[in-house]
């Protein structure tokens, strides 16, 4: 039981580090800036073809305009 629960955990913490390479890359962009996230672009770009360099950049820019900010002290 205990190995079935290590395999399921790394097969999730696996799961998460795939580059989905389809879609719009404005959204895929928009998603990454809101979250605060550096910019994927290169990573997309060396692990998926046609990706929207300008698409993935104004949707950044967008997303990264929206994210919560922290209040100074």
């Amino acid at each position: 039981m205990k190995s079935l629960l290590a395999l399921l955990a790394g097969s999730a913490l696996l799961g998460g580090c795939a580059v989905n390479c389809g879609g719009d890359w404005r959204e895929v962009g928009l998603n990454d800036g809101r979250i605060g996230a550096d910019s994927q672009l290169e990573r997309y770009a060396a692990s998926c073809s046609g990706v929207d360099r300008a698409g993935y950049e104004q949707g950044w820019r967008e997303g990264f305009a929206m994210r919560p900010r922290v209040a100074a002290f």
